[in-house]
């Protein structure tokens, strides 16, 4: 089995930003070949999210590195309608597309 390594998420904002915009920052993410699942959900009573899965190293800097970029980027764009996020690394992929 190929060993492949992802980091796993989910974005989350505030339901004050449109579901368009949203579909928006997905479709501009897709553009990226390493991301390799985008999808928009509901995360709570007041809350909609991105999950994600993007290609990675493995390595912790390289986490630490997609995690700061992106943090920057949407806490600029959308400050405190940014409500937060949930990433972790998988280190093995068993199944996927």
């Amino acid at each position: 089995m190929e060993n492949k390594s992802l980091i796993l998420g989910l974005w989350k904002f505030e339901n004050r930003v449109s579901h368009e915009d949203l579909l928006d920052l997905a479709d501009e993410w897709a553009k990226d070949d390493n991301y390799v699942e985008l999808y928009i959900r509901g995360v709570s009573k007041d809350q909609t999210g991105i999950g994600f899965a993007y290609k990675s190293n493995g390595t912790k800097e390289f986490q630490d590195e997609y995690f700061y970029k992106t943090s920057d980027q949407l806490k600029r764009k959308y400050g405190n309608d940014l409500a937060g996020w949930d990433m972790a690394t998988a280190y093995n992929l068993v199944k996927g597309f």
